[in-house]
């Protein structure tokens, strides 16, 4: 996947606040997959994450904002779905949310942006697993075709055009601060859509 891997060696190019900026971006498309799936399940906490996600905005936007990430962190994982204990897709997009999440908080804990790249990966695998799901029943004989029919699905082809599109407008911002917050949750609005394609609540973005 020529595309992406492009992308991901564009993001790492950013400086650790742009690469930050775009990981909370793109968490913004991931979050209401582990919110729905709350919801039919009735298990977890729909509005933690929620939670979560706006206190990393803070950190970004108010230099000074203290912010316990590791208290947090203890948070996430108590309401972080388990595989086994479900039978339905959803429990996939769930957990690769709150993973992502998890990920954007070790980065800042730990002030290391490769975790920021790997909210990035995640969102494309969670892509990825949905096509992959759709296709259960298609005649596909080899992984090749697979991985094919995958990179060319219109859904992974939005993916990553999303992330070059998040690139390309946190690439020229050099601070984070309210204007810059509203640009990029607005930029989320505008496209209407969470990374599996499923339609965005007005609320969902805030």
């Amino acid at each position: 996947m020529k595309v992406k891997a492009n992308n991901f060696q564009a993001m790492r190019e950013l400086g650790f606040y742009q690469q930050a900026a775009i990981a909370a971006t793109l968490l913004e498309r991931m979050l209401p997959n582990y919110q729905l799936f709350a919801e039919v399940t009735n298990t977890g906490d729909a509005a933690l994450p929620r939670h979560i996600l706006n206190l990393v905005w803070e950190w970004l936007t108010v230099k000074k904002a203290k912010i316990n990430f590791g208290k947090l962190a203890e948070e996430l994982e108590l309401i972080t779905p388990t595989l086994t204990d479900f039978d339905i897709f959803g429990v996939y997009p769930a957990l690769d949310c709150a993973t992502a999440l998890d990920m954007m908080l070790s980065g800042i804990s730990q002030q290391d942006a490769s975790e920021f790249i790997n909210v990035a990966k995640i969102s494309q695998a969670t892509v990825a697993r949905l096509i992959e799901h759709d296709s259960i029943d298609d005649d596909i004989t080899t992984e090749a075709e697979l991985k094919k029919i995958v990179r060319e699905h219109p859904l992974m082809q939005y993916e990553m055009d999303c992330l070059a599109e998040l690139i390309a407008l946190v690439t020229p911002l050099k601070q984070f601060g309210r204007d810059e917050r509203q640009l990029l949750q607005n930029w989320v609005a505008e496209q209407g859509l969470t990374n599996l394609g499923m339609e965005l609540n007005s609320s969902d973005a805030l």
